[in-house]
Parts: C-alpha cells; sequence; structure tokens
C-alpha cells in the first residue's frame, strides 16, 4: 500500500509539473476559435424548410478548444467570456424566395442578414456581434422558414467566432 501510495504522489507531482508547463505555454488562458464554411463539397441551396433549422457548416477551417460542433452547427461555450462572432449569407436566385438568416444565442435572436429576390443573380450579406457567454451558452445561425442560401466551393457561406477574453 506504501508503495502505491508513492507511486501515485510521484504520479501526481509530474502531472501538476506538466501542467504548469502547458499554462506557460499558452499563457495560462484558454485558446477558443472556429471557422467553418457551410458545404464540404458539391454546390446547391440550402433550404427551404417549413421551420427554423440551425446551418450546419461542415467544412471547418479550424476548431481550436473543440467548442464548434459540425454535426449540428452549434458552438457551446466551454469557457465564461467575451466572445466575437460572425457570419455571412449568399444567395442564387434559381427562382429564390428571399433569403434570411439569424444569429441566435441560445434561443435569442442577436441579428439578421436577409435579402429578397430581384433581378440581380446573387447577393450576399453579413454581421458580426460581441457578446457574452456563460459556460454552456450555445450560439450558431439559424435558418428561418421558407428561406434558403445558396453554396459552393467558393466559400461563401461562413461562421466564425473566438474568445476575446474571460470573465
Amino acid at each position: 500500500m506504501e508503495e502505491k501510495i508513492t507511486f501515485l504522489e510521484t504520479r501526481l507531482q509530474s502531472t501538476e509539473k506538466e501542467v504548469l508547463e502547458l499554462r506557460s505555454l499558452i499563457g495560462g488562458a484558454p485558446q477558443v476559435a472556429f471557422s467553418a464554411a457551410l458545404r464540404d463539397s458539391g454546390s446547391g441551396n440550402t433550404g427551404p424548410f417549413t421551420t427554423v433549422i440551425p446551418l450546419q457548416y461542415k467544412k471547418v477551417f479550424s476548431n481550436t478548444g473543440n467548442c464548434y460542433n459540425p454535426s449540428t452547427g452549434v458552438f457551446t461555450a466551454m469557457v465564461s467570456g467575451m466572445y466575437f462572432f460572425r457570419f455571412s449569407m449568399f444567395n442564387n436566385l434559381a427562382p429564390t424566395p428571399s433569403s434570411v438568416v439569424s444569429l441566435m444565442k441560445n434561443s435569442e435572436r442577436l441579428t439578421s442578414v436577409w435579402d429578397t429576390s430581384g433581378t440581380d443573380s446573387n447577393d450576399m450579406g453579413s454581421n458580426a456581434v460581441v457578446i457574452p457567454l456563460k459556460v454552456g451558452d450555445n450560439v450558431y445561425v439559424q435558418l428561418e422558414p421558407n428561406r434558403m442560401v445558396y453554396d459552393d466551393s467558393m466559400n461563401y457561406n461562413t461562421f466564425s467566432g473566438f474568445l476575446l477574453f474571460r470573465m
């Protein structure tokens, strides 16, 4: 039993040393950042749907901290702090109904980008926010009902965010 305790104490000291070394490498601050595009391949419209849906940005450029889930399209805060988020929206007249996407925090609409059908063939818009998040808060881009967006290998529709500082 004494041998086991000595072994575990040595292992604990080694682990604590590694944690301190890792903290010194990253300055003790958590690193959270992601960027993704809507499609990982192909081209075409997403939507329209009869209800709101979170857009699932499948082509992940970066996901430091693994807070963004490409299977759901949802970013979940693992650290309380002030965050920056940006999203873009692109539509393709074919004939396309109005495109409307909204940035959501949990179930609260923060901001939106929209475009109505017209004589021009393509339109694009973007928006951004700086918001406080608590651990467990979710942020996602929502496609509004009966709307659609278009994307292809040019990656017009993107969703990105990062932690500015802890709070």
